[in-house]
């Protein structure tokens, strides 16, 4: 991996595999945090969609900042 530019870029991983594994932990630390939805179809005005849509994002963000 060839990384350009004057900026300090410590938090890449140049070796795919460990980058890979890296990633895999990511994914399944913000999968826990994130609220079980629904399945199915909904219909919903607008406003509403994006309230339901704000408060899941909040929740989440309580799961994964705990004190």
């Amino acid at each position: 991996m060839r990384i350009v530019g004057p900026l300090n870029r410590s938090e890449y991983e140049p070796d795919p595999a460990q980058a890979w594994r890296r990633a895999r932990r990511l994914d399944t630390l913000l999968r826990a945090a994130a609220p079980v939805r629904s399945h199915g179809v909904s219909r919903a005005t607008h406003d509403e969609m994006a309230r339901q849509d704000e408060a899941r994002m909040l929740q989440a963000a309580r799961r994964m900042n705990r004190p």
